[in-house]
């Protein structure tokens, strides 16, 4: 008999708080939800060849939805990393929703759905490679300056 997948919810909402704090300070913003008002879009560019657009794409009364795009002109869009993050501000948490068009990632998923061939613990490992995303981008990401002259 198999044994049953129980995902260790500590260890996600963890990475999920985690992967928060870390967008706040990506982003350079203090209260996520305070500053939703104003546009969002960022442009990463990590070492000489990788860029990534950051896009606030929906906004609600308790989430943001960020499309985060990697940015190639010389790359065709279906090898392009793409994902979605939903930003959770009352609990303070980010997961990703989608990544590469595959939307309703759930952390477990039913019997029925085996031939669809998803690991069980998807939703743990895409939020982890967020994680991961994240640390790249502070370690050796760059965000072009925007000078303002004052006379």
């Amino acid at each position: 008999m198999k044994k049953r997948y129980v995902p260790n919810l500590q260890e996600i909402h963890s990475l999920a708080e985690r992967n928060y704090a870390a967008f706040a300070r990506l982003l350079g913003v203090r209260n996520m939800h305070e500053n939703a008002e104003h546009g969002l879009e960022k442009h990463i560019q990590v070492g000489d060849a990788l860029a990534f657009s950051v896009v606030r794409q929906a906004e609600a009364r308790y989430t943001t939805d960020l499309v985060i795009t990697q940015v190639a002109p010389d790359v065709a869009d279906y090898l392009q990393a793409r994902f979605l993050v939903r930003l959770y501000h009352d609990a303070k948490m980010a997961e990703i929703i989608d990544y590469q068009g595959q939307e309703r990632l759930t952390a477990l998923h039913p019997a029925n759905l085996q031939h669809v061939r998803h690991q069980k613990d998807e939703k743990f490992q895409l939020n982890r490679h967020l994680a991961e995303w994240l640390r790249l981008c502070f370690r050796q990401g760059r965000v072009p300056m925007q000078l303002q002259f004052v006379n």
